[in-house]
């Protein structure tokens, strides 16, 4: 008789448990079958067999002790990765707590901010940034007065030089070069605003540029006494680069020293300050104030003072904290 029992290939599809279970069947019938006697099955042949399904059954046995060891294994891993995962999840809590505290001190702050108001040393600083748009609208259209007197003088210069009367056009020409070549002054201290605040700051492009706003204002002044229309020119060309570089000086300084609130109002102070400029420049250019012969060059370099006030007020932007704090930070490293 041949006794069937599946034990090798059980660990791959069925149980322990269930593999005993088989065994303990065929256990059972082959000993019945002794005891009866049936087909006169020797004894040694039979325990024989019963003793290689024991040993079978004892690998089985130890083959699952062994997978049981793997996953006892496993699961001290598992308990590792909880351990890790729950430390990470603390790990975040402490992130989010740290991010909210730092969300509600910026709260507070921005109310602080908010709370600000206009005080003295603000309005001095925005007033004394004002006078450097105040200067770009008063020189936009102050040579328009004088436009007489100062084509009566460039035909003086002219004949005075050439011992001729110059030609009407070529008047024109010369009154058109000293009305347009402040606006490609303008041009290029546009264009050359960021360069200067980048490198100086705000505050020292703003005072730096005043050295232009004096020394083309006093160019001007100084054309009459100098009987040279070159000298208009060469003014007029250098408070253009100031009035160009005002342009994107100022509206940046204000914008920075202006405290949350009012910063949308302040930044219209720069146009205001133009028309202001503007207004002066028709006003003081009529002829019975400055628009005459001998007024004129007075009309041109009135605003020359206005230069020397910003240099006395501005006070620090918080450009330069930054950019200190910046420097700080790099030498730290």
């Amino acid at each position: 008789m041949r006794v069937v029992c599946n034990v090798g290939p059980m660990m791959h599809g069925c149980s322990l448990q269930k593999q005993v279970s088989v065994m303990s069947i065929n256990l059972s019938a082959k000993l019945d079958e002794l005891q009866r006697g049936d087909r006169q099955l020797e004894t040694t042949v039979a325990l024989c067999e019963i003793r290689s399904q024991l040993q079978e059954l004892t690998k089985s046995v130890e083959s699952c002790q062994s997978e049981v060891s793997e996953v006892k294994r496993d699961m001290v891993a598992i308990k590792h990765e909880l351990d890790t995962v729950q430390q990470v999840k603390e790990e975040i809590e402490e992130l989010r707590e740290y991010v909210d505290r730092l969300g509600e001190q910026s709260h507070r702050r921005k109310l602080r901010l908010l709370e600000q108001g206009l005080t003295f040393f603000l309005s001095y600083a925005i007033l004394a940034a004002m006078l450097g748009m105040l200067q770009f609208g008063y020189n936009t259209g102050v040579i328009n007065a004088p436009e007489v007197s100062i084509e009566n003088f460039m035909k003086d210069v002219y004949k005075d030089r050439y011992g001729e009367d110059i030609q009407e056009d070529y008047v024109k020409l010369l009154y058109a070069v000293a009305v347009s070549i402040f606006a490609i002054g303008g041009m290029l201290g546009g264009f050359s605003g960021g360069m200067i605040a980048n490198r100086f700051g705000r505050k020292g492009g703003l005072l730096l540029n005043n050295i232009l706003g004096i020394g083309g204002a006093c160019l001007m002044g100084f054309t009459k006494i100098a009987h040279s229309y070159e000298v208009l020119f060469l003014g007029r060309f250098i408070i253009g680069v100031n009035c160009g570089l005002n342009t994107s000086l100022v509206p940046m300084y204000i914008s920075e020293i202006a405290p949350l609130n009012l910063r949308g109002g302040l930044g219209t102070v720069n146009q205001l300050a133009v028309t202001i400029g503007l207004l002066m420049s028709q006003v003081l250019g009529i002829e019975q104030i400055l628009g005459t012969d001998d007024g004129w060059p007075v009309l041109l370099e009135f605003l020359a003072m206005d230069s020397e006030v910003p240099g006395l007020s501005l006070v620090l932007p918080k450009f330069m904290g930054l950019e200190r704090s910046q420097t700080q930070s790099l030498e730290n490293k």
